[in-house]
């Protein structure tokens, strides 16, 4: 018998978090292109977790751009400035909070990823509602989810999944507009969102 889907990830290690974040690689250079992300931008990195699409990101913007990596894990994040540290990246700021109530003197982001990470959240709504908050106007979010109708041979299973049109709903009743949707592999959608100029 399966183990039962653990929303908050406690029966794993970072290194294994770490691991399965590695293993989505190939949907990240989508991620990238949709956001339009480019050097010296100010990214919202949403559920960073131990910090492998943080790295990826801080790659792509430079030492003159910023990636704010914000989890609610402190041990999360603590495996990823070990990453930092090792690498020498300086341009990922760890934020430890939840995304549902954060708020930040920092810059307004030029972007934010949230992917993977509305299914794990008890406030869904509010983490969306706080993304709009603190982009800049014209900002775009990606938000990356596993589709419902996905064979789910790999990350949630089906009664955990967000069907688009739902997370669609929520993005609009927070402000945004809706850019572009599409489906990435089998298991995976992408809804890009934008915050009005």
């Amino acid at each position: 018998m399966a183990d039962a889907f653990q929303k908050d990830l406690s029966h794993l290690s970072w290194q294994e978090v770490y691991a399965r974040q590695e293993k989505r690689a190939e949907l990240l250079p989508d991620w990238l292109d949709a956001l339009q992300v480019k050097p010296g931008d100010h990214v919202l990195d949403i559920g960073a977790g131990p910090g492998y699409v943080s790295l990826v990101l801080a790659e792509r913007v430079g030492p003159a751009g910023m990636i704010y990596a914000i989890d609610r894990s402190a041990e999360a994040l603590a495996f990823l400035a070990r990453l930092q540290e090792e690498r020498g990246v300086a341009q990922i700021k760890r934020i430890v909070g939840d995304a549902a109530k954060l708020e930040s003197n920092e810059p307004p982001g030029d972007s934010a990823l949230v992917t993977l990470v509305l299914h794990h959240a008890d406030e869904p709504e509010a983490i969306l509602r706080s993304v709009h908050r603190l982009l800049r106007p014209g900002a775009r979010t990606l938000i990356g989810e596993f589709h419902p109708d996905g064979p789910c041979k790999i990350g949630a299973p089906k009664q955990h999944r967000l069907a688009p049109d739902i997370v669609r709903g929520w993005c609009e009743a927070s402000g945004f507009s809706i850019a572009s949707y599409r489906r990435q592999t089998p298991e995976h959608y992408r809804l890009v969102v934008e915050r009005p100029a």
